[in-house]
């Protein structure tokens, strides 16, 4: 059974090791990984959230003590015809070692976390991509959600 709970600055290091050792294939052809940079936006981006609760949300899931799965929400974007506000997903990782119902579940765990944050805050739009060659079955779960989807970009009016 996994425990979801707020990252601390405890967990970045394992964050970037899930990030590493199963996602950094997909941005190794385009771009220069950085752990170190990486770090920084972690810690700067959990201690903001720390203070105050309404403008990033970084979440773990974990599983005996090991981080099984992560995501990163920010708020504050905007398109340049709407005066409503964003929150965008900068990422959701999880453990691809994990049952496929598992992993389903987790995203799914995570995009509810999503929607009922921007309820508290009165966020009216929510959006959500993927830069994944294989993303089908990641809209997939966003669109069963309600969600908009076209191509790897889904967004909802929460």
């Amino acid at each position: 059974m996994n425990e979801w709970r707020r990252a601390t600055h405890a967990d970045v290091e394992s964050i970037i090791d899930l990030m590493e050792s199963q996602y950094q294939t997909e941005i190794d052809s385009v771009f220069t990984p950085s752990r170190t940079r990486m770090g920084y936006h972690l810690h700067r981006s959990i201690l903001e959230q720390s203070y105050n609760l309404n403008t990033e949300l970084i979440g773990v899931a974990t599983t005996n003590n090991q981080v099984i799965a992560w995501h990163w929400l920010t708020r504050g974007s905007y398109q340049p015809y709407s005066n409503d506000e964003m929150a965008t997903g900068e990422f959701i990782h999880l453990d691809l070692t994990l049952p496929t119902r598992t992993r389903i579940r987790l995203c799914q765990e995570i995009l509810e976390q999503w929607q009922a944050w921007c309820q508290i805050n009165n966020i009216p739009i929510l959006v959500s991509t993927s830069i994944r060659e294989e993303h089908r079955a990641f809209m997939h779960i966003h669109k069963k959600m309600g969600f908009k989807v076209n191509g790897s970009f889904a967004i909802k009016k929460v």
